[in-house]
């Protein structure tokens, strides 16, 4: 603690004169002054002494700290020296009650010195926000709670109280096992205007708790200017104190900082729809009552028709500079939407009127940025319950799989919608269980054979015949052939197959073969086909 401080701790009628050369001398004890320390004085130590006592001067390596009092003479010699700290008592000021004072603010100091210590190591220990949470708990000995402003628990550490058979415990045991404030809680809140009193107080907001039963002191965390959660600690094992309040100010801003090293609160579309987001896209199974309540809170009303969007940069994936970067250049595209930046992808939920959904415009602005940007984008299908949001995502980043497994015979340009891939997704789940090769038909095996046998090209006709929807004349200028060529090459695999291939079912069945052996590898085309040309009549 430094000198100015601790000095500060006695009252103004107590001191007759103060002389403080250096105020912001650290202490770190208090001692009556001995004859041994007024040779040898240490310059960490604040001493009590007599003016007898006193030395007439001091090494100038060294710190001088002391309280004479009594109003004997001092050497002029040591108070003109620049290391010297002189506090003189009034006459009558009884001795023992300020050094008890300033010792019991020193080992309250050193307590909160441990404390905070300890909240220091918990931060950089890099294991999260509940952890650092629950050794805040069990240093201070209360219940301590973080929620975010949609009354969602992000961290929290009940210690005893969960053990406990109160009403309070049972409370916030059901009210954590559901991850949210109960509704009477929410009303309690709004009721008596709690979250304005946080907001208007400069420091931790203390209020009894008429809900609770119990003292809470709650101070909100700020990023930014946005109060992005509260921190709550209750009044269960043990009254509050300054000491309380002195490290819960530190707790909340540790807090902060640890809810800042996640990649949620960069600067994106709005902190608090982004953490909205990553609940969803982190929530096996998100109830709905809590998700309404939230967006009602967040004042998000999406569009009836929603998909994700995940824009993927290979490598490390986007740095938060570049996500927002990337988003700026979508704004166009990013209304009635949010957006985060998740395990380093940006990722957007879009919401769309019925007549809209997922347009021609925003697909080709989608692969203006990706080009721009060297990213893959994936696009879910369209989805209309919001609690739907991660499987959306996992489609979103299951096309940008397959579609880059792809790109190799069929190219689309970076942009990849799920509902083209989720064939080549069936595929892939169904050779997790069974022998792909078994589903290939016999026919194009057969094809595949009389090539090897023949060095032909039958193969690569058939499937470039399939993929113009068997034009003739498309397929010959694609594979640079005359038209002759194409006519006889296609009386061959007739033969070979023997297949009608007119009928839809086979078609059907031999699409479907092409894929297998492409996904076995044991087929790649030569031709990588555009998309849109499959499109062009």
């Amino acid at each position: 603690m430094k000198i100015h401080e601790m000095i500060s701790l006695l009252p103004e009628d107590v001191l007759s004169s103060v002389s403080l050369s250096d105020p912001d001398c650290e202490v770190f004890n208090i001692s009556f002054l001995t004859s041994d320390a007024t040779t040898r004085p240490r310059g960490d130590v604040l001493y009590f002494s007599d003016s007898e006592l006193v030395p007439e001067l001091v090494s100038d390596d060294t710190h001088f700290n002391c309280v004479v009092v009594d109003q004997g003479p001092l050497s002029p010699a040591l108070t003109a020296q620049p290391n010297v700290n002189l506090v003189a008592l009034s006459q009558g000021t009884n001795l023992f009650t300020c050094y008890n004072t300033l010792q019991n603010a020193f080992i309250e100091g050193q307590a909160q010195s441990s404390i905070v210590r300890r909240l220091l190591n918990a931060h950089f220990s890099n294991q999260g926000l509940q952890y650092l949470i629950e050794e805040a708990a069990n240093a201070l000995h209360n219940p301590i709670v973080v929620v975010d402003p949609t009354y969602h628990y992000v961290a929290y550490h009940l210690g005893d109280l969960a053990e406990n058979e109160t009403d309070l415990a049972k409370a916030m045991t059901a009210e954590i096992a559901n991850e949210t404030l109960r509704e009477e809680g929410v009303a309690y809140i709004r009721d008596s205007h709690i979250d304005s009193e946080i907001a208007r107080s400069k420091g931790p907001y203390v209020h009894y708790n008429e809900l609770l039963c119990c003292k809470t002191m709650t101070m909100a965390v700020m990023v930014r200017g946005v109060c992005i959660a509260h921190v709550m600690m209750m009044e269960v094992t043990h009254p509050f104190s300054d000491l309380d309040h002195e490290v819960f100010v530190r707790l909340t801003g540790f807090v902060a900082q640890e809810m800042q090293k996640s990649e949620v609160w960069g600067p994106t579309s709005g902190e608090l729809g982004s953490y909205f987001l990553e609940n969803l896209l982190n929530d096996r199974s998100p109830s709905v009552a809590v998700t309404a309540r939230r967006m009602k809170a967040l004042d998000f009303h999406p569009k009836p028709l929603l998909y994700v969007v995940c824009l993927h940069a290979p490598g490390e994936g986007l740095s938060q500079m570049q996500t927002e970067h990337v988003a700026g250049q979508l704004r166009p595209m990013l209304h009635h939407a949010i957006y985060t930046r998740h395990h380093q992808q940006l990722v957007a939920l879009v919401s769309r009127d019925k007549d809209v959904g997922f347009s021609k415009s925003a697909k080709r602005k989608l692969r203006e940025v990706a080009l721009l940007n060297g990213l893959s984008v994936g696009v879910s299908n369209i989805f209309t319950n919001i609690i739907e949001t991660r499987g959306a995502y996992e489609q979103a980043r299951t096309a940008i799989r397959m579609g880059e497994m792809s790109s190799s015979f069929l190219d689309d340009r970076s942009v990849y919608c799920y509902c083209d891939y989720a064939y080549a997704h069936l595929i892939t789940l169904a050779g997790r269980r069974t022998n792909l090769f078994n589903a290939c038909h016999p026919a194009l095996q057969r094809l595949v054979d009389y090539d090897a046998q023949h060095g032909g090209e039958l193969v690569e006709t058939l499937y470039c015949y399939l993929q113009v929807a068997c034009s003739t004349a498309r397929a010959a200028k694609m594979l640079n052939l005359h038209k002759n060529t194409m006519l006889y090459r296609l009386g061959r695999i007739r033969e070979v197959l023997d297949m009608d291939l007119s009928s839809g079912e086979n078609l059907f069945i031999l699409q479907v073969s092409f894929r297998v052996l492409m996904n076995l590898g044991l087929f790649a085309p030569r031709l990588q086909l555009d998309r849109q040309q499959l499109c062009d009549g």
